[in-house]
């Protein structure tokens, strides 16, 4: 009854608090953040290595007991998975959770980087996610075009998971259902025998010969040149002229190379045709209603360019 009274007797006090809490409402959800899923930070690493064109028994000899063995150092893990499979190796480790994962995650880079050396040079990327659920994509897209789009990542590349990637409060665009173009050299067992090629030496050779390293540096009349020696392939003209030995033979008179489309094995569909996915996950922090409405803009701008006409 006090309180009552004292705001009967102040209506004016009372009508201004009132005002002041709505107004105080008001901008607070304006400033909060808004989410899919709450932000719940699982007490657990995923570690995934691709490995293209390798068996099981490959990646778990070559990458996953290796990984395993690096990683089983850390402290405070209670429980490791792993998966070898084709083409690629997952692990996976659970923690308590009085752990904080963004210093695990930062001790599981460190320790594989520590074997990085001892893995196939064929590893090129190493993916390593903890389990948040703001890390999961806050938009997918799929894109479909009645013209064969399975040649079409770099233009995809180019036009849209770069400028996506540049929206304020994204953090990261997947292309799915849609790989690189590889360059295929395929061998010609009967030409290898007639010109006295070893396949082995061959295979190390082509290796030896495609590489981008840093040799230092030179200083000259107060000058500092850097030296960067470089015998990378830049196209398959120059893989196709390549001299594979002494008497001049050439890679192109014992194997056909070739560009190619990779192998599609799994795929994305829009309304029962072959669809490429788009997922576009956001940064910590970021509101993710205001992300996705920036990246939907985008979107439609991109869909004006003359190179997306016929692509849906």
């Amino acid at each position: 009854m006090k309180h009552t009274e004292i705001a009967l007797r102040r209506p004016v006090t009372t009508v201004v608090v009132f005002v002041a809490l709505a107004l105080v409402g008001l901008i607070a959800s304006r400033l909060l953040p808004l989410e899919k899923f709450p932000d719940i930070e699982f007490p657990g690493i995923f570690i995934q290595i691709p490995y293209d064109g390798s068996t099981p028994e490959e990646v778990e000899r070559l990458i996953t007991r290796p990984v395993e063995e690096a990683l089983a150092t850390l402290s405070g893990v209670e429980q490791m998975f792993s998966s070898s499979s084709e083409n690629q190796a997952e692990i996976f480790l659970r923690f308590g959770w009085d752990e904080s994962m963004g210093a695990k995650g930062i001790e599981a880079r460190a320790k594989v980087d520590s074997i990085r050396h001892t893995l196939p040079v064929d590893v090129r990327r190493i993916f390593i996610f903890t389990g948040s659920l703001g890390d999961q994509p806050v938009l997918q897209l799929r894109v479909s075009s009645d013209r064969d789009l399975s040649d079409s990542y770099e233009l995809f590349d180019r036009l849209v998971t770069r400028r996506i990637e540049r929206i304020e409060g994204v953090s990261r665009v997947d292309l799915h259902g849609i790989d690189p173009r590889e360059i295929r050299i395929l061998l010609d067992p009967d030409r290898l025998a007639a010109h006295g090629v070893d396949l082995g030496d061959l295979q190390q050779l082509l290796a030896r010969s495609n590489f981008a390293v840093s040799a230092g540096r030179i200083t000259d009349a107060g000058q500092r040149y850097s030296i960067r020696p470089s015998g990378e392939f830049t196209s398959i003209e120059e893989i196709q002229d390549f001299v594979i030995d002494a008497s001049g033979l050439r890679l192109s008179d014992v194997a056909d190379v070739e560009l190619h489309a990779p192998e599609r094995n799994y795929g994305r569909h829009l309304d029962r045709t072959y669809a490429i996915g788009v997922a576009v996950s956001k940064s910590t922090g970021s509101n993710m209603v205001e992300v996705t409405d920036r990246v939907k803009r985008e979107v439609e701008e991109i869909s004006k360019l003359p190179q997306m006409r016929g692509i849906n």
